[in-house]
Formats: C-alpha cells, sequence, structure tokens
C-alpha cells in the first residue's frame, strides 16, 4: 500500500530526477559532434588539411578515456551534485571557447578540456540512478536517460548545422554551449540526495530508501585501493571487455553508416541522412520498452545475483544479425537489418550499465566501476572507425567491416555469460577501520 501511494517511476517525482540524466546526455553529446559538423567550415578557415583534423577529432578522446576511472572515483568521494557541477561546468565553458580558437594549439586545449569535464558524466548519472531508484526500476530508469545519446544524434545534426549556417561556426559553440549552464542552474537549484531532498513527499522518500540498495557509508578510500580492488575481479574485466563489444558496433555506426550508405548502396546525401535517421529512433523505442520489461520480468533477488547477464547475451547475440545487412538488397531490407542490430545494440548498453549496478556489491565504489566499464568500452570503440577504415580501404566495400562487428557481438556475449557470474565485492570492512570519516 505505501508503494502504491509512493507511485510508479513515471508518476513519482523521482521521474523529475531522471529526466535531469536525460538532457545532462543530450548536452553531453551535442558538445561532441558539434565539431564533427562545424568541421567542414573550420577547416576551411584555417586551412587545416584532413590529417591535423584527424588530430582535433581525436583530442577529445585522449582526456576522456584516461580520466574516466579517476572521475569515477572522484564521484564516489565527493558525490554526484557536486561532481556533476564540476564536469558540465567545466565542459560547457570548454565547448563555449572554442568559439573563440585562433590556432590549432587553442583547439586541442579546449578539445583536451572537453574530454576531461565530460568524463565525469556517465559515472555520475549511472551513480545517481543507484541514490535515487529501487533495485527493480534501474532498467527503466538507465534506459530512460541512455536514450538521450540516441536522441542527441537525432537532434545535433540539424540543430548545428542550422547555428552554422546562420550564426557562424564560431557562435554554434557559444550557443550549444551555454545550454550546459542553463541545466547546471536547474541541477543545482532542486537536484539532493533523496536523503536530503525537501520537495521528495515522505512516502517516497521511504520507498526509495527502503528499496534502492544503497548503505549510506562515511568510508574514504584513496583512489589506488579502489582501483586495485575493481581490476583484480574478473568480474569487472569481463563488464568491461564486453562493453567494448557493444561500443565496436556502435562506435561503426557513428561514424561511418552515412558512408556505408552513400559508397556501398548509393543513395544520395539526403537519403543517407534520413536512412541513417530512423535506426535511431527505432532504438529509442525499443531501448524504453526493453528497459521496461527487463525490470518487470526480474525479481530484486535475481538482479541482485545478475540476472540481467543473460539479456545481455541474448541482445548482442541478436544484434549480430547486422552480418546479413549484405544479403539484403532494396533499401527498406537495408533500413529493417541496420535498425534491428542498433536496437538490439543500443538496449545493450543499457542492460550493461543496469547489469554493472546490480553486481557492484559497495555502492561507494559504483563510480569507479562505471570508469573502468566505460574505459573499456571507450579503447574499442576508438578502435572501431580505424579498424573499418582499414577494411573499406583493403576490400573496397563494408561486407568484411560488417562482418567483423558482428563476431565481435558474439565474442561479447561469450564473454558477459563466462566472466561476469560473479558479483563485484567491495574493500572489506577490517581494512577500513582506521580511516576517519
Amino acid at each position: 500500500m505505501e508503494r502504491a501511494r509512493a507511485g510508479s517511476l513515471l508518476r513519482g517525482r523521482r521521474f523529475y530526477i531522471v529526466l535531469f540524466l536525460f538532457f545532462n546526455v543530450i548536452i553531453n553529446f551535442i558538445d561532441r559532434v558539434n565539431l564533427s559538423i562545424a568541421a567542414p567550415a573550420i577547416a576551411k578557415h584555417f586551412s587545416w588539411d584532413s590529417a591535423t583534423m584527424g588530430w582535433v577529432f581525436s583530442a577529445y578522446l585522449w582526456t576522456y578515456t584516461l580520466c574516466l576511472i579517476p572521475s569515477g572515483w572522484l564521484v564516489d568521494r565527493f558525490g554526484t551534485r557536486l561532481l556533476s557541477s564540476v564536469s558540465i561546468g567545466l565542459w560547457s565553458a570548454c565547448a563555449m571557447l572554442t568559439g573563440a580558437v585562433t590556432n590549432f594549439t587553442n583547439m586541442v586545449a579546449v578539445r583536451f578540456g572537453l574530454g576531461i569535464g565530460e568524463s565525469a558524466a556517465m559515472p555520475a548519472c549511472n551513480k545517481v540512478i543507484r541514490q535515487w531508484f529501487p533495485v527493480e526500476e534501474r532498467g527503466f530508469a538507465t534506459a530512460i536517460f541512455h536514450s538521450g545519446v540516441f536522441v542527441s544524434v537525432v537532434i545535433a545534426n540539424p540543430l548545428v548545422a542550422w547555428l552554422v549556417i546562420h550564426s557562424g561556426w564560431r557562435w554554434s559553440f557559444v550557443i550549444v554551449g551555454a545550454l550546459g549552464f542553463v541545466w547546471l542552474y536547474f541541477w543545482l537549484r532542486w537536484f539532493q540526495p533523496p536523503e536530503q531532498c525537501s520537495w521528495l513527499p515522505e512516502s517516497e522518500r521511504r520507498q526509495i530508501l527502503k528499496h534502492r540498495d544503497y548503505p549510506v557509508s562515511t568510508a574514504r578510500t584513496s583512489f589506488w585501493t579502489v582501483a586495485g580492488v575493481l581490476l583484480r575481479q574478473k568480474t569487472m574485466w569481463g563488464l568491461a571487455l564486453t562493453e567494448g563489444c557493444v561500443n565496436y558496433m556502435n562506435y561503426l555506426f557513428l561514424s561511418w553508416l552515412p558512408s556505408y550508405l552513400i559508397h556501398d548502396r548509393g543513395m544520395n546525401l539526403m537519403q543517407a541522412g534520413l536512412y541513417g535517421t530512423i535506426p535511431y529512433v527505432a532504438g529509442v523505442a525499443f531501448e524504453l520498452f526493453s528497459g521496461r520489461v527487463s525490470d518487470r520480468i526480474l525479481t530484486p533477488e535475481r538482479l541482485k545475483k545478475g540476472g540481467r547477464r543473460n539479456q545481455v547475451v541474448l541482445f548482442l547475440i541478436l544484434s549480430s544479425v547486422i552480418v546479413f545487412i549484405n544479403y539484403a538488397h532494396s533499401q527498406w531490407a537495408i533500413l529493417a537489418v541496420i535498425s534491428i542490430a542498433l536496437s538490439f545494440n543500443t538496449t545493450t548498453v543499457t542492460f550493461m550499465y543496469s547489469l554493472t549496478n546490480d553486481l557492484v556489491e559497495d555502492p561507494q565504489m559504483a563510480g569507479a566501476a562505471f570508469g573502468v566499464l566505460l574505459v573499456g568500452g571507450n579503447l574499442f570503440g576508438m578502435a572501431a572507425p580505424v579498424v573499418t577504415g582499414y577494411l573499406v580501404k583493403s576490400t573496397g566495400n563494408f561486407t568484411s567491416a560488417f562482418g567483423l562487428s558482428g563476431l565481435i557481438a558474439l565474442a561479447g556475449a561469450a564473454m558477459a555469460f563466462w566472466l561476469t557470474r560473479k558479483p563485484i565485492t567491495g574493500i572489506a570492512p577490517q581494512k577500513e577501520n582506521n580511516e576517519s570519516p
């Protein structure tokens, strides 16, 4: 009766929290892709060749990947409210400063800053899910906020292109970057942990605190201790490697899908834009539906034992359907194969985030655990555009590139099945007895 009064996720006040995260992710990814859309204008302005632009594109990923684990630890140490504020403030300032760059060194510096700022975003978002949502709602809550990644893909291209055309590339960075400070104002005004949140009804607060699996701890543990504990566990490696296999296909689509549709399928730019957008719309709908179903079919006890592992394995196997794209001949068949593969791939990311939260026993290590997870994902992801480029160059088409991505998805399914069968344990209490609160 108490839980009925508190309402479901969609009817409760905690839904506002997942909306905060949803818009955080949208702003995050728009600021990432702004450069790729404005790149032709920037290259022309500075007379930079494609090799120079390649270094500019990659600069962001260097600091982003390098800082993921330390940023996750900082989220655990100083809390989601502070780190999310610092994170979006830093990356938004760097995004805006991109509009003021005058040379290559300036550009690389602001891209470094963008990567550092955004490195705390996903660990913080996933830790907020752990703070605010009962274990049986994590799948759907994660699906809602993570769908912002693909919503941003749909809206960023036309938005930034319009700004570049009407305001110039410099002002496009200033305007889009300023969105982060709008989000920051409302975050500081309204966000607190559920224990301290003044606008949360008492019945809903009790429900969250009772069912969220988030004991409050005052222990402070060094970065190297936490990293060592995580990296000694097979399950953490299994999650990171599986996330890498998931992200390989994701990065392939993000980087090469329009080129594939134009180069191998003979579409014009407008057709490629349309056919490259529809699969992401389908992916968002399927991700939200699957996240909801995932929570419904698994009990809290099964979830805490890693029951979502089987869903990760199944969806990775199903995403390997991308290998059949080479046998699709009509444009609608091509669209269907891409939409199916992308939908399963997208939803697997949601399940991976939720599974990680389910398996990490100590919530005070959740941020660092997500840092490790995302390092694995990005190392594989960064390889996908390069490997694909070489395969296309050597074969003249994308057949082998999509075949490889399907095989990597199957490898990820195997690793998820065999390597994520135990919880990720925390630091033994006796090691923290002498720690100061």
